[in-house]
């Protein structure tokens, strides 16, 4: 069924406010592409602007019985003026995506049947706020989300997040750890210049630098590596397998609680073993390890590759896939009710991996006529709304 929204639902919508106020190509071209797939909803989206536009000029030529509106989108407008572009955007961001799949699920049939709004379910939030840890010796370094840890030829270590930017030293003949928490990333730069992206809920071994003939690493979670060309092999081990290589860049999962490892190359080419087999892998290739057995299949590499950048790439997902990597990445559970029928509708957009998303939960919310309620610390109950 169509959602019929009227002017009034665009001027409270936050994304739509931001956008006429920062207008971005990304921003205009996803509100095209909305009313595209929606057209029985353009008067009221043109209305929407036009009166925006009075209002964001200070004009005074307002309708008598939208007072109301107009003072609250007043209100919004000067709150927004007042955020800088960045601090906006982390919670805006992911509303993006939430609104794109929206639409696409609007737009989408299952079998002959058309989605509302009302079947979507919303999504986690970060449950871990512990700081990314460096742990080097007896050395406990605490960093921000996205800080970057880039080793030397002088056995020491460059730490730059957003606010600081500080030297450690390091000792020649020690492993170090990179400890980064659910909801958060990080990235290494190692002493030969290979460049390591980690994940959520990983932690990476790594020496201050390579020495004998191979270059070697652990991996517990989710990495991203372009590993630098050199004549010795770069070998990582993970718990379920051993990946070999030269110089190549690819993705590796391999998280402790889960059931299958994967490897996707994005090019070169890559060696892995495990227990009972072994094969080489070609670049668009993924391999999947599973109880020793490797499988390998063709994959769209983005998919894999894309939350190194800081969001998540979906590709006609099913819902019950994108809450599943939701949940891996913040480390929440969702639970929900079977008649929503989540494997069956399927999304695809930019999921952007904001450090909260407690906004974007209540915004999803409200706009697909969901609600959720948390149990405990970890699990997050998915239910239809109830009518008033």
């Amino acid at each position: 069924m169509k959602l019929n929204l009227d002017y009034k639902d665009f001027l409270c919508d936050d994304l739509f406010v931001y956008w006429r106020i920062h207008p971005t190509a990304e921003l205009t071209s996803f509100w095209e592409k909305y009313i595209s797939r929606n057209k029985h909803c353009r008067e009221s989206f043109l209305a929407a602007i036009a009166i925006f536009d009075e209002i964001h000029q200070q004009h005074d030529s307002f309708l008598p019985d939208e007072a109301s509106v107009n003072r609250q989108l007043q209100d919004r407008i000067n709150q927004f003026r007042k955020k800088k572009l960045r601090k906006v955007y982390m919670s805006s961001a992911a509303a993006i995506l939430l609104l794109a799949l929206i639409t696409a699920l609007y737009t989408t049939t299952r079998k002959g049947s058309t989605f509302s709004g009302k079947q979507i379910a919303s999504i986690g939030e970060v449950m871990n706020q512990d700081k990314v840890q460096l742990i080097t010796g007896n050395r406990v370094v605490d960093m921000e989300n996205n800080a970057t840890v880039q080793l030397t030829e002088k056995e020491n270590a460059l730490i730059r997040d957003s606010l600081s930017r500080k030297e450690i030293d390091l000792k020649k003949n020690q492993t170090n750890k990179l400890i980064v928490p659910f909801g958060k990333r990080s990235s290494v730069i190692l002493a030969d210049g290979s460049a390591v992206y980690v994940n959520s809920g990983t932690e990476l071994d790594f020496p201050s630098v390579f020495t004998g003939q191979t270059r070697e690493i652990g991996v517990k979670g989710e990495i991203f590596i372009d590993v630098a060309k050199q004549n010795h092999p770069f070998i990582i081990h993970t718990p379920k397998s051993q990946i070999t290589v030269y110089g190549t860049s690819f993705n590796v999962s391999s998280y402790t609680d889960e059931k299958n490892e994967s490897v996707v190359l994005v090019e070169g080419s890559v060696h892995i073993k495990s227990d009972q087999s072994s094969l080489m892998l070609k670049s668009g290739e993924m391999a999947e390890v599973n109880n020793g057995n490797i499988l390998r299949k063709e994959v769209d590499v983005m998919e894999y590759i894309s939350w190194k950048n800081g969001y998540m790439q979906l590709n006609k997902n099913s819902m019950t896939e994108v809450l599943k990597k939701i949940g891996r990445y913040y480390n929440v559970e969702f639970n929900y009710e079977a008649t929503l029928n989540l494997k069956d509708q399927t999304c695809s957009g930019k999921l952007f991996l904001s450090e909260n998303f407690d906004d974007v939960l209540q915004s999803f919310s409200k706009m697909t006529f969901l609600q959720y309620n948390k149990t405990g610390d970890r699990i997050i109950y998915i239910q239809k709304t109830e009518k008033q």
